[in-house]
């Protein structure tokens, strides 16, 4: 679950989180001062270029986890999770 969460939802959904917090900073510090700007609308957020930035970094996440988590070779034998000397040894290829 954390790593459907962190590989696919986080990325994804980071550029769009970045931004409301950008606008909801923006609207406080102009509140404060005399000719202050209405609020943005919902509907007027850059939604194709934050969808972009998203896709982008879910496609850099991804290609980081292929190039930097330890794989096996392909044909290797899987060693399902055991005890070895009353320690419990996770699951592996060799």
């Amino acid at each position: 679950m954390f790593r459907l969460i962190f590989t696919y939802l986080l990325p994804l959904l980071l550029p769009a989180l970045g931004y409301l917090a950008w606008n909801w900073l923006r609207m406080r510090r102009s509140l404060g001062q005399e000719r202050a700007e209405p609020p943005p609308s919902f509907a007027d957020m850059p939604w194709l270029i934050l969808a972009g930035a998203g896709v982008s970094l879910v496609m850099i996440t991804l290609l980081g986890l292929v190039l930097f988590e330890d794989g096996s070779s392909p044909g290797g034998t899987y060693v399902p999770p055991h005890m070895e000397d009353g320690k419990l040894i996770s699951g592996q290829t060799r």
